[in-house]
């Protein structure tokens, strides 16, 4: 057994094909790698960015309104060799009062907009479609070929079962395939290694040996279909057509046919339809604004007068101030039961694009090199299903910040709109001594409080009462990355259909070799 595979490994390790695959593989896997590496660096660099600000922005609000609850992850270190549907980007989740989230969104990503006409490579993109290439090349005329030029005849008049020649072929080929790719696999790690912002944890790197143990398999599975048509064709010219057929088929052709059918599996809602009702989620909310001020009318103008900045509210009398803090109590709940009904329809439009996007992951099942891809995309935490679980994460998280806003009672007491402390002077101290014309903006009374309102301004920043206590607001924790376990529960299908492929094939090249006539 061993000296048959040694033959095959010879054979194969002293070809010229091999050896200028194994070139083109490590150029391709290092340019891949290298490219990704500093893009993963410039997106971090982005994430820490875009967070600082959002840190800074909170840490400077002093009313609830001026909260920004965004949620935002690092990139995921994996994506360097798959990006995925992430790509190397943070991802971050928006919500608010009148926005549910239904997905997360790229925070920023550095590849060149230009590139996005282009499959962008990667490593698992160089292992799917050169390699794979190369498998169908080193297997085609395994047995077939052999045949033709007499090798075959020769090695079957030794008393050598045939299924030790069978196995030989197919581990020798195997072998010889992993040593361009554990070559390029070695220096891709290095490159990832060498960049100081790639911190592996030690689920990362028993993610990198799956990694490595699934595109083997991957490599197996092609090579044993391609022995499989070599043992079921009589001459190597067919075997070769057959193969390319099928590798442009399944590979290049199967990944720009995938999503152009997936668009015949669900019925395209129109997104005009969610906009109309989103244009009358607004106007049924003015309305009943409307209808609220008609029951409940503001005082005069003068108890109304105060200093607007920032979407914060300063110095109103207390009676105007009791009569907003109540208009906004009843705007705030309308506006959160809105957007509940908003998300509903929002999800009624998404849903069958969601469903069109999902049946390109569940399809790519049909193809060995999609099938892959989607399986690393998996297993990097990069693909559509972790995206739409982080977007999850931020519908649970948002409903456990509105809860917390309920607790402190930020709807009913004003302080969703002002900060100003319960024994502040108002701008106007009598309303019931002011006329109509001294609230003219360009009276000297209104002047003079403009002037005072801004000399309090000077006073306000030093006052801490106005200074936001969020030492109790809740933060984001939940389990952004999907557990090894939970990677391997939506995996299963792909790997099953994998190994399959790869048993199915090579039962039937025993059966065939069998029976194989060398002559």
């Amino acid at each position: 057994m061993w000296i048959l595979i040694r033959k095959e490994l010879l054979e194969n390790l002293l070809t010229l094909r091999l050896g200028v695959a194994l070139v083109f593989c490590v150029i391709l896997a290092v340019m891949a790698t290298l490219i990704g590496s500093l893009d993963y660096s410039n997106n971090l660099d982005s994430y820490a960015a875009e967070s600082g600000n959002l840190n800074d922005r909170n840490s400077q609000a002093t009313t609830y309104n001026r909260i920004d609850p965004t949620i935002m992850v690092p990139p995921m270190p994996l994506s360097v060799l798959s990006r995925g549907n992430v790509s190397t980007s943070g991802q971050g989740v928006f919500f608010g009062l009148d926005y549910v989230p239904i997905t997360a969104w790229s925070l920023s990503d550095s590849v060149s907009r230009l590139m996005k006409v282009l499959v962008q490579i990667d490593f698992s993109t160089v292992v799917a479609l050169l390699l794979s290439f190369l498998a169908v090349v080193l297997g085609f005329d395994s047995i077939c070929g052999e045949r033709q030029r007499g090798t075959l005849k020769e090695m079957l008049s030794n008393p050598v079962p045939r299924g030790h020649v069978v196995l030989a072929k197919l581990v020798g080929g195997v072998i010889s395939l992993c040593v361009p790719f554990t070559l390029s696999f070695v220096l891709s790690l290095l490159i990832m290694l060498a960049n100081p912002d790639i911190q592996l944890e030690g689920d990362d790197w028993l993610r990198l040996a799956i990694l490595f143990g699934l595109s083997c398999l991957f490599l197996a599975q092609i090579f044993s279909l391609s022995l499989m048509v070599s043992a079921l064709t009589r001459d190597a010219s067919t075997a070769l057509t057959i193969c390319l057929f099928g590798w442009l088929v399944a590979g290049i052709g199967y990944v720009s046919f995938l999503p152009s059918m997936s668009r015949y599996g669900v019925d395209e809602p129109s997104a005009e339809i969610w906009l109309d009702h989103i244009r009358d989620l607004r106007e049924e909310r003015e309305q009943h604004m409307e209808e609220w001020e008609s029951t409940h009318p503001p005082p005069p103008p003068a108890y109304l007068q105060s200093l607007e900045r920032k979407s914060r509210v300063r110095y109103a009398h207390p009676v105007g101030f009791d009569w907003q803090r109540r208009r906004t109590e009843e705007e705030l709940n309308k506006r959160l039961e809105i957007a509940d009904r908003g998300y509903d329809y929002q999800w009624e439009n998404w849903k069958p694009l969601n469903s069109e996007a999902h049946l390109v992951d569940s399809w790519a099942i049909l193809s060995p090199v999609t099938n892959y891809q989607v399986l690393t995309y998996q297993l990097a935490r990069t693909s559509l299903s972790d995206r739409m679980r982080f977007g999850q994460l931020g519908r649970d998280y948002r409903r456990t910040w509105i809860e917390y806003m309920r607790d402190k009672g930020v709807f009913s007491n004003g302080r969703w709109f002002s900060d100003d402390p319960a024994d502040q002077e108002p701008m106007i101290p009598d309303p019931e001594a002011v006329t109509e014309a001294m609230l003219s903006p360009d009276s000297p009374f209104m002047q003079a409080r403009m002037a005072w309102a801004e000399a309090q301004e000077l006073q306000a920043a030093e006052d801490g009462r106005r200074q936001l206590d969020l030492t109790n607001m809740p933060k984001f924790g939940g389990r952004w990355k999907r557990t090894l376990g939970e990677s391997f529960e939506i995996m299963m299908p792909g790997l099953l259909v994998l190994i399959l492929i790869f048993g199915l094939s090579a039962l039937v090249t025993l059966f065939r070799f069998d029976t194989y006539d060398p002559q």
